[in-house]
C-alpha cells in the first residue's frame, strides 16, 4: 500500500514538473549558434557563428523589455563583429508567451508561444521572417514532448513547415528555437542551429559539462577533453573515440580562425575521419561542448 501511495505521488510530481512553465532567461543569458546564411552570390556567408545575449532593460511604449544584442564571427556584409542591437523582448509568464520588437521595427510581435497545442499554426515572427522560402510560410505544431536539461524538464514544441526541411524544427520552453533565439525558421545543411545556452556564465543547455563560447580562434579556447582523438599528430586518418554512453551527435572541425570546415555525425565508440585534404597546421575538433586540438602533419 505504501508503495502504491509513493508511486501515485511520484506520478503527480512528475506531471507537475512536465506541466510547469519554464520561463526564458531574461538576464545574463547567451545563446551560441553555429551555421550561417547561405545566400546566392555570397559563398563567404556560410559557417558564421552568432552570439545572441541579453543586455539590460529598456522601456518601449511604456512597457519594460530586455535588449538583445548579437555578435557575428566573422561579420557579414560589412556588419561589425562588435555587438549590435537586434531587438527587445518581454515575457508574459501567465500566458506562456514571449514578445519581441525587432531593431528595424516599432511593432511588437510574438516570438514564442508555448500555449499552442498540436495542430495549431505557428505565428512567430521567426516564421514570418522566412516567408520568402518558395513563397510559402505555413508552419504547424505536429507534436509536443519534453527533454530533461540539468535535472529540469522543458517542453519541446515540434513544428513542420515549408522552409524548415524534412526534419522540421522545434521551440524549447525556457531555451528558445533550435534555429537560434532570433534566427528565421529556415533550415538546410548550412543554416543556423542553436549550439548552447549559457546563463550566469554557466553552460545550461544542452548540458553543464562543457564551455559555451564563440570560436574566435582555436587558441582562444581551453581544451575540455570529453572524448579522445588518435593518432595526434596525424596526416591522413584520425579516430574520434566517444564514451560508450554517448548519444549520436554532430562533430565539427574548425581551422585556426574559427571557420567551420567539416560537420558530420559521430556515435558512441570509434569514428574515423579523413584529414588528408587539410593543410598542415592546427585544427579544433568539437563534439557537443567539448574541444580537442589536433595537429595535421
Amino acid at each position: 500500500m505504501k508503495k502504491l501511495i509513493f508511486l501515485f505521488f511520484l506520478s503527480v510530481a512528475l506531471q507537475y514538473s512536465y506541466a510547469q512553465y519554464k520561463p526564458l532567461p531574461m538576464q545574463n543569458a547567451e545563446w551560441i549558434n553555429y551555421g550561417g546564411i547561405n545566400l546566392l552570390g555570397c559563398p563567404q556567408c556560410t559557417f558564421v557563428q552568432y552570439k545572441y545575449f541579453t543586455d539590460g532593460d529598456t522601456l518601449i511604449n511604456n512597457q519594460s523589455y530586455v535588449k538583445i544584442k548579437k555578435t557575428e564571427i566573422p561579420s557579414l556584409n560589412d556588419v561589425s563583429s562588435f555587438p549590435t542591437y537586434t531587438g527587445a523582448i518581454r515575457q508574459d509568464t501567465l500566458n506562456k508567451k514571449i514578445f519581441v520588437i525587432l531593431s528595424d521595427s516599432t511593432t511588437e510581435n510574438i516570438l514564442y508561444d508555448f500555449s499552442l497545442q498540436v495542430g495549431d499554426t505557428v505565428k512567430s515572427v521567426l516564421h514570418t521572417l522566412a516567408s520568402d522560402c518558395f513563397g510559402f510560410n505555413t508552419e504547424t505544431i505536429v507534436s509536443i514532448d519534453s527533454i530533461q536539461v540539468n535535472g529540469n524538464y522543458h517542453r519541446v514544441f515540434h513544428f513542420q513547415g515549408s522552409c524548415t526541411g524534412p526534419n522540421g524544427g522545434s521551440y524549447i520552453e525556457g531555451i528558445g528555437s533550435d534555429f537560434g533565439l532570433l534566427f528565421p525558421n529556415r533550415m538546410d545543411e548550412t543554416e543556423s542551429h542553436l549550439s548552447c545556452l549559457k546563463i550566469n556564465n554557466q553552460t545550461y543547455y544542452p548540458n553543464s559539462s562543457g564551455p559555451c563560447e564563440l570560436v574566435v580562434s582555436i587558441n582562444s579556447l581551453e581544451e575540455n577533453n570529453q572524448f579522445d582523438i588518435f593518432p595526434n599528430p596525424a596526416s591522413e586518418i584520425i579516430t574520434i573515440s566517444l564514451p560508450k554512453n554517448s548519444s549520436t551527435t554532430e562533430c565539427y572541425v574548425f581551422d585556426n580562425t574559427g571557420k567551420e570546415l567539416k560537420r558530420f555525425i559521430v556515435v558512441a565508440g570509434e569514428n574515423l575521419l579523413d584529414i588528408s585534404v587539410l593543410k598542415q597546421g592546427s585544427y579544433l575538433v568539437q563534439v557537443e561542448n567539448s574541444y580537442v586540438r589536433i595537429q595535421k602533419q
